[in-house]
C-alpha cells in the first residue's frame, strides 16, 4: 500500500517536469503540446511514445506502457514506488514525511535502508584499510603493479577485505550491525552448521553501485595465488543487488555514453577502471555474467552502438556471440574490437597508451563480419556442411536486426562473401524472421502484464460509464456535479462502473495534471494503466448537459439490469413462492419506472 500522503505526491508531481525526467533517457521532440520519442520499453522504428507535460503523463500507443513520472522511474530504474517519489522529491527540494500504512512495507523499507547504510559504512572501512593499514600491503602492491595510483583508488573508493575474520566481526560489533543484517547484505555467509564467516577475505574490493551511485554490492579480486575460489567473486544476490541488472561503472559512464551514443563493454572491473581513467569515459563492464535483456535496455536508453571489447580467444568469441543475441533485438548496433593477441584493455593501455586503445575501438568491425571471419577460420574450406552451417548462422544473425533496411544492407554486402546469391540468403533470413515474429506474437498473446489487465478492465467497462469518466476528467463543472449526486445505486447494481467509482470517490480536481497523476499513482497497477490508456485518448467534448444525459442513460441501464437479474433468480425452483411473488412485484415496479423514463427521454425535444 501507498506510504506517502497523496497531497505530498501531488506536490512532488506538481514540482516535477516530466519532460525533463524522461528526456534524460529518451530523445523527445515536440509534437504540438506534447512530446514524442521512441518507446524505451519496447523496440520500435517509428515513435509511438508520447509525453504530455500538461497532464504529467506518458503513454506508448504501441506497448500501452504509461503513467506518471513516478511510474517511469519505477519501470526505468527498477526501484520501488517510495524510492521513485523520494528521488523526485529530492530533486524538487521537497521534504517527505511518510505515513506508515503498511507494516510489511515499512519493515521492508527500513531493511533496505539498513542494507544501504551497511554498504556505505563498510565501503569507507575497506577503503581506509587499503590506504593506510599494513595488512592491506598486498592489495596496494597489486594496484601499483597494475599502474593504479592512490588517486584512482580514491576516485573509485577501492578497498581491502581482511584475511582474518575477527577484523570484520569486530567492525560489525562496533557499528552495532547484527550477524543477520551482515548475512542479508551478502557480507557474511552462513555454513551448513550455522556458523558465520566473512564472504570476502583477503581481496581487493571494488564497490558496485547502482545508477544512482549508491553502493549495493562488491566484487572482490583474489590477492593470493594459493587461495581457493574464483579470481573475482561478486556479492551474492540480495534485496539490493542483482547482477543481471547492474553494469559496473555505469553510474560514472552514463553521461559519456549518452554524449557519444556509443558504449564500450569490457569484461573486468580493472579493465573498465583503466579505460575510464585514461580519459575514455563511455565504458562499462559486465559482472562476470552474460548480457541480459535488462542490460541491453539500460544501454539502449543511452546509446545506439555497443563495442564489445572481450578477450581474443574462443571464450571471448562465445561471450561476444551471446551478447550480440541480447543486444541486437533491441535495436543496438553491435561491433567487436579486435585486441592484439594476449592483450586486454588494461595491459594495452599500460604498454602502448590510451591512443592505441582508441585506435582499436575505432577499428571495431560489425559483429557479422567478426562472426563470418571467425567461423571461416574454424571451418574447413571445402566442407560443404560447414559452409551451409555458416550461411544459416549468418542468416540467423541478420534476422535478429529489427530494421528491414539494415537486414537488406547486410544481405547485399555479405552474400558474395558467403559464396551464395542474395536471393538465397534473403530467403534464409526471411524464414528466421517469420519464425521470430511468430514466437513474439505467441509471447505477446500471453496475459499477465499490467497493460494486458488494463485492456481487459477497459473492455469490461460500460461504454457510457467510460464516457462519463472522460467528461469528468476534462471538465471541473462535470466533476463537481458527479461528486454531488448519489451514484451508489448505479455503482452497486451496474457492472462495468469500477473506474467511474474511483472518480466518484476521489478528491482531485479535473484538469489538474499533477493531482490526477498522483491519484492514478495511488491505484492498483491495472487500474492505473487503464486510466492512463483512457486519458491518452481524446477527451470527449461536452458539458454538464451531456454528463446528465449519460447519468440518466446509466440509471436506465441499472434498472434494465436489475429486471434481468431478478427475473433470472425467479426461475430458481429453490426460492420460496412467496419470495417469488415479492420479487415479481419489484420487477414490475422497476420495469414501469424504466418504461416511463424511457418514454420521457424520447418525448424530450
Amino acid at each position: 500500500m501507498q506510504r506517502i500522503p497523496e497531497e505530498t505526491i501531488q506536490q512532488v508531481l506538481a514540482a516535477t517536469n516530466i519532460v525533463d525526467v524522461i528526456g534524460r533517457v529518451v530523445t523527445l521532440k515536440r509534437a504540438g503540446t506534447n512530446y514524442q520519442g521512441l518507446c524505451p520499453f519496447h523496440t520500435e522504428k517509428s515513435p509511438s511514445f508520447s509525453v504530455s507535460p500538461s497532464k504529467g503523463m506518458y503513454h506508448c500507443f504501441g506497448c500501452k506502457a504509461g503513467g506518471t513520472a513516478i511510474k517511469f522511474l519505477q519501470e526505468h530504474e527498477g526501484i520501488t514506488f517510495t524510492e521513485a517519489v523520494k528521488r523526485l522529491a529530492d530533486a524538487a527540494g521537497i521534504r517527505i514525511e511518510e505515513q506508515v500504512w503498511d507494516a510489511n512495507a515499512e519493515r521492508e523499507a527500513k531493511h533496505r535502508a539498513a542494507l544501504k547504510r551497511v554498504h556505505t559504512d563498510i565501503t569507507e572501512w575497506f577503503h581506509s584499510l587499503l590506504l593506510r593499514h599494513p595488512m592491506a600491503d598486498a592489495a596496494r602492491q597489486y594496484l601499483k603493479g597494475r599502474g593504479l595510483n592512490s588517486a584512482i583508488a580514491k576516485n573509485w573508493q577501492l578497498g581491502y577485505a581482511p584475511e582474518q575474520s575477527m577484523w570484520m566481526r569486530r567492525w560489525a560489533a562496533e557499528k552495532k550491525y547484527s550477524e543477520q543484517l551482515m548475512i542479508d547484505a551478502g557480507l557474511f555467509k552462513q555454513s551448513d552448521r550455522g556458523e558465520t564467516y566473512p564472504y570476502f577475505r583477503h581481496r581487493l574490493m571494488f564497490p558496485i553501485r547502482n545508477e544512482n551511485g549508491e553502493v549495493i554490492a562488491f566484487s572482490g579480486r583474489q590477492l593470493s595465488a594459493e587461495a581457493k575460489g574464483g579470481k573475482y567473486v561478486n556479492s551474492p544476490e540480495t534485496v539490493l543487488f542483482s547482477k543481471s541488472k547492474v553494469l559496473f561503472g555505469f553510474d560514472k559512464s552514463r553521461r559519456g555514453i549518452s554524449k557519444l551514443g556509443r558504449a564500450i563493454v569490457c569484461e573486468g572491473q580493472l579493465d573498465m577502471v583503466t579505460v575510464f581513467e585514461a580519459g575514455i569515459e563511455n565504458v562499462v563492464a559486465t559482472q562476470g555474467t552474460a548480457f541480459t535483456e535488462y542490460h541491453a535496455k539500460m544501454l539502449k536508453r543511452n546509446c545506439e552502438e555497443v563495442v564489445l571489447c572481450f578477450d581474443a580467444d574462443n571464450a571471448g568469441y562465445t561471450a561476444a556471440e551471446k551478447s550480440f543475441k541480447i543486444l541486437s533485438p533491441v535495436g543496438i548496433t553491435v561491433k567487436v574490437a579486435r585486441l592484439p593477441k594476449g592483450e586486454d584493455p588494461d595491459s594495452l593501455i599500460r604498454s602502448q597508451g590510451a591512443d592505441a586503445f582508441r585506435k582499436v575501438i575505432d577499428g571495431a568491425v560489425d559483429f557479422l563480419d567478426f562472426q563470418i571471419t571467425h567461423k571461416k577460420s574454424t571451418t574447413a574450406g571445402g566442407d560443404l556442411r560447414g559452409q551451409v552451417q555458416l550461411i544459416e548462422q549468418t542468416a540467423v544473425t541478420i534476422a535478429m536486426s529489427p530494421s528491414v533496411a539494415a537486414r537488406d544492407l547486410m544481405i547485399r554486402s555479405h552474400a558474395a562473401q558467403l559464396g551464395v546469391s542474395e536471393d538465397a540468403l534473403r530467403k534464409e533470413v526471411n524464414t528466421f524472421v517469420r519464425r521470430q515474429t511468430k514466437n513474439a506474437e505467441q509471447k505477446a498473446a500471453k496475459p499477465g502484464t499490467a497493460q494486458d489487465d488494463a485492456r481487459k478492465l477497459l473492455s469490461l467497462q460500460h461504454p457510457t460509464a467510460l464516457m462519463l469518466c472522460g467528461l469528468a476528467l476534462s471538465n471541473q463543472e462535470v466533476m463537481d456535479w458527479v461528486r454531488s449526486i448519489d451514484l451508489e445505486p448505479i455503482l452497486q447494481n451496474l457492472p462495468g462502473t469500477e473506474l467511474l467509482s474511483r472518480i466518484w470517490h476521489g478528491h482531485f480536481p479535473a484538469g489538474d495534471g499533477p493531482a490526477q497523476a498522483a491519484f492514478f499513482a495511488s491505484l492498483p497497477e491495472d487500474e492505473q494503466a487503464a486510466f492512463v490508456q483512457l486519458h491518452s485518448q481524446a477527451m470527449p467534448g461536452g458539458k454538464l448537459d451531456d454528463a446528465q444525459q449519460a447519468w440518466n442513460s446509466l440509471d436506465l441501464a441499472r434498472l434494465h439490469h436489475l429486471v434481468q437479474q431478478t427475473q433470472a433468480k425467479m426461475m430458481d425452483p429453490a426460492i420460496d413462492p412467496a419470495k417469488v411473488a415479492e420479487m415479481h412485484q419489484q420487477v414490475m415496479a422497476w420495469r414501469k419506472e424504466y418504461l416511463d423514463r424511457t418514454k420521457a427521454s424520447q418525448d424530450t425535444p
